[in-house]
């Protein structure tokens, strides 16, 4: 086996390279064992999918997480028979050869869909034959999810399974994430469509929640496939031009969804930016993974443009933010890109150099090949302090030790 199967640019980083977005990938196969019985529904829609299809989850015959570590494997196999996919002792092998020391591990299929049942009205499509109360199933997929997630955290501290973060109030949240954080969980999903506890993200309601996390250094994060509801109607999507597009695992891939993805994510992060959350709480650590990188700058830029030249009226008029909001998001907020992303273009027009994260999404599909070389040819040119920062201190922030 090769030392480190990685670009000659990013070797120096090997070993401290930190991947902010990979994800299990077990197959429907394996699922009532690891997840349990509440999954046996949802295995049945997932058990008419097309078989071995590496954007899916439908397995037949799977047996085992046996396939061999190697470049092309680790680089361009995807799916659940990609090495480490399943077994999560083999994963540390695959972030060994890779170089990673450190890697966030958001769900796969269960606890994504379940966020789709809990936040997607039926007709986005998504089991349109199920009869029973969506939201609650959707909530016990996700409790399934987090008993794994605690379980597989337990293996190594290289390792931070994400928990989903739920509650109707901020007292719930508060208490959920408490328990969470008591059984070794140290990062959270929290769904972005959906006001958290019922409520603003800015709301002094939710101050207890974003200390806890800070002072424990647990991570919050936005990830895909919680944007369902966000828009009072899907109709802005029901077209002919959009019909007949691939529904991946995690998200709608027809090229409206695609352009309105991220704005579940940046209506949140700019409600907590703006309502002074990272001012009251700045050791708070914040990502939002999965949902691209083109959006960040011009949030940054537009959101600096109305705290530098925005009237102001009513009782709150004589409160501003210390810093201007780039000054935020530089400090406290990380942002994954996709690997076919100009990052180096970004950074050259918006700065916020200290934002940009690694992330292999590893083993999906959207991960792409090859996307450590992918990204390391476009930073070369930036010079290795800049490398460094995108692969190893700017993920650090998310992925503390």
């Amino acid at each position: 086996m090769a030392e480190f199967a990685i670009p000659d640019s990013v070797k120096p980083f090997a070993g401290r390279i930190i991947d902010a977005d990979a994800h299990e990938m077990l197959p429907v196969q394996v699922w009532s064992e690891q997840f349990g019985a509440v999954t046996d529904r949802l295995a049945q829609t997932f058990g008419n999918h097309p078989p071995d299809n590496p954007g899916g989850l439908n397995y037949p015959g799977y047996a085992s997480d046996d396939t061999a570590i190697d470049e092309q494997s680790v680089w361009t196999l995807k799916g659940s028979r990609a090495p480490g996919a399943v077994d999560f002792n083999r994963r540390l092998d695959v972030m060994d050869f890779t170089g990673v020391d450190r890697q966030l591990v958001f769900p796969g299929g269960v606890a994504i869909m379940g966020s789709f049942l809990y936040n997607f009205p039926v007709e986005y499509g998504f089991m349109r034959d199920f009869d029973g109360d969506r939201k609650m199933y959707g909530r016990q997929l996700i409790d399934a999810n987090n008993e794994w997630a605690v379980r597989t955290a337990a293996i190594s501290s290289r390792l931070r399974p994400i928990a989903a973060l739920m509650g109707d109030t901020p007292d719930e949240l508060l208490r959920n994430a408490r328990k969470l954080i008591e059984r070794g969980i140290r990062a959270v999903w929290l769904m972005s469509s959906v006001p958290p506890g019922g409520v603003s993200p800015a709301h002094s309601g939710l101050d207890p929640l974003w200390a806890l996390l800070a002072d424990a250094q647990v991570t919050a994060t936005l990830h895909i496939g919680s944007e369902g509801g966000f828009l009072k109607t899907d109709v802005w999507g029901d077209a002919e031009a959009f019909h007949g597009y691939k529904v991946g695992v995690e998200f709608d891939l027809s090229p409206w969804r695609l352009s309105i993805q991220h704005l579940p994510s940046q209506n949140f992060l700019a409600a907590m930016i703006t309502g002074g959350v990272f001012e009251r709480h700045p050791r708070l650590r914040f990502g939002v993974i999965e949902l691209g990188s083109f959006w960040i700058g011009p949030l940054a830029q537009m959101l600096d443009l109305w705290h530098d030249n925005g009237e102001t009226f009513g009782p709150n008029a004589g409160e501003r933010l210390r810093l201007r909001p780039s000054e935020y998001i530089a400090r406290n907020v990380r942002v994954t890109a996709f690997p076919f992303e100009a990052v180096d273009d970004y950074i050259d027009r918006f700065g916020l150099e200290h934002v940009y994260c690694y992330a292999s999404d590893y083993p999906h599909l959207e991960g792409g090949k090859f996307s450590m070389h992918r990204f390391a040819e476009r930073l070369e040119r930036l010079g290795p302090e800049i490398m460094e920062k995108f692969f190893v201190t700017n993920g650090t922030w998310l992925v503390p030790e």
